[in-house]
């Protein structure tokens, strides 16, 4: 083969380079490794290609794509992002690379920054040989007489609690149905998702809740007397059902308190992170400590919490970037390495160990979460760090 190639979409038209970047030949991939080493002048324009091949490829949430697909996922990547003009202005595949390109502002592309410097575009590295894959909707429904449910097995006749509340999962959501319930005792349930896990679930007032990973929730099959009130660890989404006769209550297991009458927010209380943040979305809640100080928010703002100085602060949140997780993906923005890992060890429920001071590096983009764990440590690597995984470990090794 002869390639005279130097724009990033002249690789991308040929199928040998295809199969390399998704690594089904080994021929393909011993090829392309030895073209570059001789070729180092056509390193940025190579490189740009891996990373339109990773971005569009990553959006499918794997990487075993065939490569007669790979152009028509290049095709739906135009139709979905860019202006029905601009796609007749380009080439088709000048068109491509120009969508991704100018997605190195948006979603898709992966920028890290260190010790002050600007950013650069991350070099995209090798397929790591041990994968992890992602989580998945599992979690287990703790009854009010202590007898654990693990909802994968729960069929289509569901449960009923001692109350006679009926407890049955409707498209993957747990739902609650109040309408036999007798008796004035209230009966508590948990739903609680483990590491890789994340359930969605309607609580008896009509209120639904996206419970993430490594989350629980407490919460009463009825809701008595004058407020509606849960019990949170880890993290949740909530959309309100509005009852201004019964205000909604979430309580943390640090004291503080989020009262709401209808809306929809979310609230991240994860004991390994260093802050905790209600984020408001649409209505209105008052965030309260168990020393009487409160504030009010309105819509698009954030309540963070420092657990150091227990001082609340508010400011404008970034919507998309709160609520990333409950839409299927990984959104960041300047977060540090330890930030983004704890992220990832929560929903591929591995363990993270660092072999030396842990970097200082921040990242800005997204990931879906219905990639595998080796993709996205692909998109996180930069010069100077590599990620390993071994079982149920990554080690992140700085050189």
């Amino acid at each position: 083969m002869d390639h005279q190639f130097n724009v990033a979409d002249d690789f991308l038209l040929d199928d040998s380079f295809l199969r390399y970047c998704i690594g089904i030949n080994e021929n393909d991939v011993q090829y392309w490794e030895k073209w570059i080493a001789e070729n180092p002048d056509k390193r940025p324009a190579f490189d740009r290609a891996r990373r339109i091949f990773d971005i569009v490829n990553g959006q499918q949430g794997r990487l075993d794509v065939e490569v007669n697909r790979f152009r028509s996922l290049l095709q739906d990547h135009i139709a979905h992002n860019l202006p029905e003009e601009k796609v007749r202005y380009f080439s088709r595949w000048r068109a491509v690379a120009a969508a991704v390109l100018l997605l190195a502002a948006g979603t898709a592309a992966w920028y890290y920054y260190g010790n002050g410097k600007s950013g650069r575009p991350l070099t995209i590295a090798p397929i790591a040989q041990h994968d992890v894959q992602p989580g998945a909707p599992k979690a287990r429904l703790v009854m009010g007489d202590g007898t654990e449910v693990i909802l994968d097995s729960l069929n289509g006749n569901g449960l009923q609690e001692k109350d006679g509340t009926r407890i049955g999962k409707d498209k993957g959501k747990l739902v609650y149905d109040v309408t036999a319930t007798s008796g004035n005792q209230v009966t508590f349930n948990t739903l609680a998702t483990p590491r890789g896990g994340e359930y969605q679930l309607v609580l008896p007032d009509g209120t639904k809740v996206w419970l993430n990973a490594a989350s629980s929730l407490r919460f009463p099959t009825r809701f008595m007397g004058n407020n509606r009130t849960v019990f949170l660890t880890g993290e949740a989404y909530f959309e309100v059902a509005q009852n201004a006769a019964q205000p909604f209550q979430v309580q943390l297991n640090n004291g503080l308190k989020v009262a709401v009458l209808g809306t929809t927010f979310n609230v991240m209380a994860y004991d390994d992170e260093n802050t905790v943040n209600t984020t408001l979305v649409s209505g209105k809640v008052s965030v309260a400590q168990p020393n009487g100080n409160s504030v009010i928010l309105a819509p698009s703002q954030q309540a963070v919490l420092a657990k150091s100085s227990r001082q609340i602060l508010v400011s404008e949140a970034d919507i998309d970037k709160t609520i990333a997780w409950k839409m299927g993906m990984f959104e960041f923005d300047d977060d540090d390495l330890a930030t983004v890992m704890r992220q990832l060890a929560r929903w591929y429920d591995v363990n993270v160990k660092f072999s030396g001071p842990v970097p200082d590096k921040h990242y800005t983009g997204s990931i879906r979460k219905q990639s595998t764990l080796s993709q996205a440590l692909r998109i996180l690597k930069t010069a100077g760090i590599q990620f390993n995984i071994e079982g149920k470990q990554i080690i992140v090794e700085v050189k």
